[in-house]
Order: structure tokens, then C-alpha cells, then sequence
């Protein structure tokens, strides 16, 4: 990636400019776009998006991954404008708090999720007559700065509901360039995107891009219709969580269908099992790559290479619990009293960089003996199931309006294929005795699907500490005594 692309187009008109009749993009029906094809693309959204949005307007999306979400990946920022990514998960409800605190100009998106959210704001669905006018617009892409804020995104806070992040040209850029260097990523292969590009993981296509590589991006991750893309498609490369990768051992099991194109599988969000990552090897024969990260850095800062993870699995369970080395671009300090990682980059979201130039993590740590990072700990209490980030507070609130429920804490408690599993630790009010099938009803009418407890357990009283808090520690203890069945 040249070091002097430092507004997200710019890739797209890199690579168009040094390969521009390879393909940048391509769908599971077959339908493709070339990186030069792209290039006009985003150039036409851009003129469009500058004909219905003011300058340094917001524009949102709530959609499934694919190509068009693409365009609105790169076209967006390149018209000086802010595209504001929705999680299509959440809940009608979750939705329009999102767009309420982002007051965006227009919506765009699948017309099932934007036909709930009609009252919310303008919106206009991904439809082919939308497409076919705003491609065969005019070209245009004002003069953007590498300051300027490019994408909006929400990440779960430790104290409630999501939090917002802006990030600029600028820090999207490092992070990608960070990530090319630090994993050493290939040129020229398939890479298949399962994560929905709302998350901070859809940076991997501008990596992939950066490296002038084709991207498949997926609506949804099914083992099977995985399978069918990489012998399809020749995948080459792409991301799992640790899930997912459960998921598709268990579907190939006792078959005989091989990925003989497929090298390399990145992971994030949580460690990998040894004796997954065992099986893995042994059935794919793939290379594993790991990132440590987050919304607000833009990506990953750290990396964990294949020859530690086939250590990894020969034993050294060391280098399993490290999440790697920093690339060349980022800085890491530790607190003094707390031990708190600590990072310093240009790819840092600009408004959650405190005044020293650091961004606190809340996440503790140390460096191993080979000069690797190993995260030991969360001051933020938040909750990391099958990859997706969750506030434990946000839960605990919802929880807490049942009428029967008179306390409540939230905590992860450890599951095999889950990573950790959300579990509930509930106080009924006096003379009542909800059911856990109705608490978890209750949570599902409010919250998305990936948040609602999996687990939940009763008692008679929250532990607390000496000035009154909620010991999250101990009620964390609790439940996970609880789980492997004593008390």
C-alpha cells in the first residue's frame, strides 16, 4: 500500500490505476465489478450523494453486505460527507436511538430494514431503478482532506449504550496500512467477508483492496453456502471468528469436501481454543493469522502470525494467550497502577485520544518474553459472544424494567463456542417469581438477538463491595461456579 494514500477512495484509484481490469469486487451469484469499474462507481456515488446531502452531512445504511454497500463504503467519505454504519441486527428501537444521535440527511439500505424505519427520516432502498440513477450521475469528488470524518460507527461502552466513533481518512487509512504490513497480506487473492460490514471488520475489504485483492462479501456466514463460495470462487483468504470456524469443522465432519484453494484464516474478538485451532489445521491446512483491535482504533494493532499459531497448536500455549506484536505505526504503554494498555497512532478515532496523544483501552495487559502483547484482563465490563461486543449494562437495563425483577447483573461467563456466554444474575421482587423464559422474552423485545442472556440465574441477593457497588468480580465468580455445577 503506498504510503502517501491517505483518503479511503484513493485506494480504489490506486488499484484502478495499477490493475484496472481485475476484479474488486464479486457476489456468491457470479455478478462482478472490476477495481476500474469501482473506481467510476464511487466516483458517480460521490456525485450523487453531493446532490441530495450538504457538505459534511451524515448518510446512513442499514443493509446486508454486498456490492453496492461497497460503493457507499468509499463513495460517501469521497463526497466529503459521513457514512453512518447501522448495525442491520439491532432492533427497530436500537435503530432509531442510532439515527436520532446521528441525525442523518438521508438513510439507504434494504427496503425490509428501512420499511420499519419509514418515520424515522428520508430513506431510499437499494433498488436497481435508485442505482441505475445515482451511477449514471455526473462524476464528482470534491476536494477532501485526510481530517476530514469519513465513517461513523457505534461500539459497546462499558457503562451503557453504544457509544459513537468518528473516524477521519486519515486514521481508516493507517489502520489499513497498519494491518497490509503487520499481517503481511497477499496480493491477488479471494478474500470472503462474513462480518457485517457495520462493523469495524469491514475494513478488511479496503486491506484487501490496499493489496489489490478481489473481495466476496457475504450477507450472513452458513457453513455450507461458505463451502460453495470458496470452491466457487477460489477463495483465498478470509476472516472467522472462532465460532464460526466451530461451525464449519462440525459441517465437515465425516465428509470429504476439501478447500483446496483457501490459505489463510484471520480471527479477532477472542482468543482461539487450542484444540480448535488443532482440528483446524489439521482438516484445512490454512495458515492462522489473529488481530487484537477495536472500533476505535479503526482495526487491528497487533498480530499474531501463522508459525506462533502452529506452535500454538503443537503446545506452546504461550504464544495462544498473546495477541501478537504491534505494527510499526502504533505505540503501546502500560498504567503504572493499573496496568492498562495504552496506544498511541495516527489511527485512533481523533476525539477519543486524550490530551497526551494516548487512547486508554480499559483493557489490562503485559508484554510476554518474546515481546508479544497478552491481554489479561477488562476494566470496561464488557462481554465478547461469537464476536460481537455487548455492554453488560446495556442488558442489565433492560432487565432491570421487568416488573418482577428487582436487581440484576449481567456478566460473560465462559462457553466453547460462544467464547463467552451472556448469563444473567437476577434479584425477584418480593412475592414474584418470573420465569427464565420470560426474562429472556422480555430482553428480546428490546434487544437484538445477540444480546439476550443465554443464561440466567436466581438468588436471593447481589454480592457488594464495601462502599455499596455491585461486585461484578464476585457475581462473574458465581455464575461461573454455577455453570460447572457447584456453588
Amino acid at each position: 500500500m503506498p504510503h502517501r494514500i491517505d483518503r479511503i477512495h484513493d485506494l480504489v484509484s490506486a488499484a484502478a490505476a495499477a490493475v484496472p481490469d481485475r476484479l474488486a469486487l464479486v457476489s456468491p451469484d457470479g455478478t462482478s465489478t472490476t477495481f476500474a469499474q469501482l473506481d467510476r462507481d464511487v466516483r458517480s456515488v460521490a456525485g450523487w450523494v453531493s446532490q441530495v446531502t450538504d457538505r459534511g452531512g451524515r448518510v446512513a445504511v442499514i443493509a446486508d453486505n454486498g456490492a453496492d454497500y461497497a460503493r457507499l463504503y468509499y463513495g460517501v467519505p469521497a463526497a466529503g460527507r459521513v457514512l453512518v454504519l447501522v448495525n442491520q441486527r439491532l432492533s427497530v428501537d436500537e435503530q432509531v436511538a442510532q439515527l436520532a444521535a446521528t441525525r442523518p440527511a438521508v438513510v439507504l439500505g434494504d427496503q425490509r430494514y428501512l420499511d420499519p424505519l419509514r418515520h424515522a427520516g428520508p430513506t431510499v432502498a437499494f433498488t436497481d431503478a435508485e442505482w441505475s440513477r445515482a451511477l449514471e450521475h455526473r462524476p464528482d469528488r470534491p476536494d477532501v482532506s485526510a481530517e476530514d470524518p469519513a465513517w461513523w460507527l457505534f461500539t459497546s461502552g462499558s457503562t451503557g449504550a453504544p457509544k459513537p466513533v468518528v473516524h477521519t481518512h486519515r486514521s481508516i487509512s493507517t489502520a489499513v496500512r497498519g494491518t497490509v504490513s503487520g499481517r503481511s497480506v497477499r496480493s491477488g487473492g479471494v478474500y470472503l467477508l462474513p462480518f457485517p460490514m457495520c462493523h469495524i471488520a469491514g475494513y478488511n475489504m479496503l486491506v484487501q483492496h490496499a493489496a489489490f485483492s478481489t473481495v466476496l462479501p457475504v450477507p450472513a456466514f452458513r457453513p455450507e453456502s461458505f463451502v460453495e463460495a470458496v470452491n466457487t470462487h477460489g477463495v483465498t483468504s478470509c476472516s472467522l471468528a472462532p465460532t464460526m470456524l466451530h461451525s464449519l469443522l462440525e459441517y465437515l465432519a465425516g465428509t470429504d469436501v476439501r478447500l483446496p484453494t483457501l490459505r489463510e484464516i484471520a480471527y479477532g474478538s477472542a482468543a482461539i481454543p487450542a484444540d480448535l485451532l488443532r482440528r483446524a489445521i489439521e482438516r484445512l491446512n490454512v495458515d492462522f493469522h489473529q488481530g487484537y483491535g477495536m472500533t476505535e482504533a479503526g482495526g487491528n494493532v497487533t498480530f499474531l502470525g501463522p508459525d506462533e499459531h502452529r506452535a500454538g497448536a503443537a503446545g506452546d500455549a504461550a504464544a495462544l494467550r498473546s495477541a501478537g506484536r504491534p505494527h510499526a505505526e502504533v505505540d503501546v504503554r502500560f498504567a503504572a497502577d493499573s496496568g492498562e494498555i495504552q496506544l498511541r497512532g495516527a489511527q485512533f478515532a481523533p476525539a477519543l485520544v486524550e490530551s497526551d496523544g494516548w487512547f486508554r483501552t480499559g483493557d489490562v495487559g503485559r508484554l510476554d518474553d518474546s515481546g508479544r502483547l497478552v491481554v489479561t484482563d477488562r476494566l470496561k465490563d464488557v462481554i465478547i459472544t461469537g464476536g460481537e461486543n455487548v455492554s453488560s449494562r446495556e442488558v442489565e437495563d433492560v432487565l432491570s424494567t421487568h416488573p418482577d425483577v428487582d436487581a440484576v447483573a449481567v456478566v460473560g461467563v465462559p462457553d466453547d463456542y460462544w467464547g463467552e456466554a451472556i448469563c444473567a444474575v437476577v434479584v425477584q421482587r418480593s412475592g414474584s417469581a418470573p420465569s427464565i423464559d420470560e426474562l429472556i422474552a422480555h430482553s428480546r423485545a428490546h434487544l437484538a438477538g445477540f444480546k439476550r442472556p443465554r443464561r440466567v440465574l436466581f438468588v436471593d441477593a447481589l454480592p457488594v463491595t464495601t462502599n455499596g457497588k455491585v461486585s461484578k468480580a464476585a457475581v462473574r465468580e458465581f455464575a461461573r461456579r454455577s455453570e460447572a455445577g457447584g456453588r
